[in-house]
């Protein structure tokens, strides 16, 4: 029995481990994520016309198999070319993202005319959808926050219930 519980103890805290290891990672990019839609949702756009749709796959000795949206086309004011490295800002691919990537060139297909959100300080830094839900970003800042918070909450805790072991 008691080795059970040493073990459900070393499980706990390998839980509690990558609890925090989570929320540290989402407080420091998910802000920055969020700055980055803000940022989006001001930008002027342009008019486009898609020449290339397609999904590709990618591979790196640092980094496991992932998918890509290549979606790119000409503008239609100058005939400029232009290619979005992302559809939109506020979202994490989880996993390879071949379904994402998949969905994106389904919903932009080739010749389907669209708005081409720019930067205004780098027009290379382009988004398909400038506006899209913070319900993702406020979920996953707020469940970081959980995480980092519950290691201090479980010792406030069991220290009201163990009072004598913190004396």
């Amino acid at each position: 029995m008691n080795a059970m519980k040493k073990m459900l103890g070393k499980l706990f805290g390998y839980v509690l481990l990558a609890g925090i290891l989570f929320g540290l990672f989402t407080i420091v990019f998910v802000p920055i994520e969020m700055a980055k839609m803000a940022a989006a949702e001001k930008w002027p756009s342009r008019k486009g016309l898609i020449t290339k749709s397609f999904a590709q796959r990618h591979s790196s000795t640092r980094r496991a198999l992932w998918w890509r949206a290549e979606i790119c086309g000409i503008y239609r004011d100058n005939g400029e070319t232009f290619c979005v490295r992302r559809v939109s800002y506020g979202g994490f691919r989880f996993g390879s993202g071949e379904a994402e990537a998949h969905a994106a060139v389904a919903k932009y297909p080739v010749g389907r005319e669209v708005d081409i959100y720019y930067s205004p300080k780098n027009p290379k830094e382009t988004v398909l959808e400038a506006r899209t839900s913070w319900k993702t970003m406020d979920t996953l800042l707020g469940l970081g926050i959980g995480l980092l918070l519950l290691p201090v909450l479980l010792w406030l805790f069991r220290r009201q219930l163990e009072p004598e072991r913190f004396e």
